[in-house]
């Protein structure tokens, strides 16, 4: 998937489908599709005490038969607050086809509203899945 402008456009993808018949026959179907980017497995709402720190619980799920190993990473939306931290394991282990919790910790000196995204990417395999945060 790659993006062609700023204005989120993506290019098409194109393949063909080959099926032999018994009969000596065959079909041949030509594909033609655009992919986007997933959509957020789900949005996590909490709520935080200023100058108290909390761990966020997300479910991490592993959706291949083989181990994978996820880098995470996390954008705040908006400018960044000094004040705020946002605290947790750079890489996670999830076995195959089984779910992980991963904590993050959360500490807020100020009243207000933070949304982030946490991303878990597999570098090996480019896939991903994300969740959007609001605190």
């Amino acid at each position: 998937m790659t993006k062609k402008n700023a204005a989120d456009q993506y290019d098409s993808h194109r393949g063909s489908l080959f099926f032999p018949l018994p009969n000596g026959t065959a079909l041949l179907y030509k594909l033609n599709g655009i992919a986007n980017e997933p959509e957020a497995e789900s949005q996590i709402q909490e709520t935080v005490q200023a100058k108290k720190s909390k761990f966020i619980i997300i479910p991490v799920k592993n959706w291949l038969k083989s181990d994978q190993r996820f880098k995470v990473s996390w954008a705040v939306e908006g400018d960044q607050d000094p004040t705020t931290f946002i605290r947790g394991a750079n890489m996670l282990d999830v076995a195959g086809e089984s779910s992980k919790e991963y904590k993050l910790n959360f500490l807020t000196y100020k009243m207000g509203v933070c949304k982030f995204t946490v991303t878990f990417k597999n570098e090996s395999s480019g896939e991903y899945l994300h969740y959007k945060v609001q605190i």
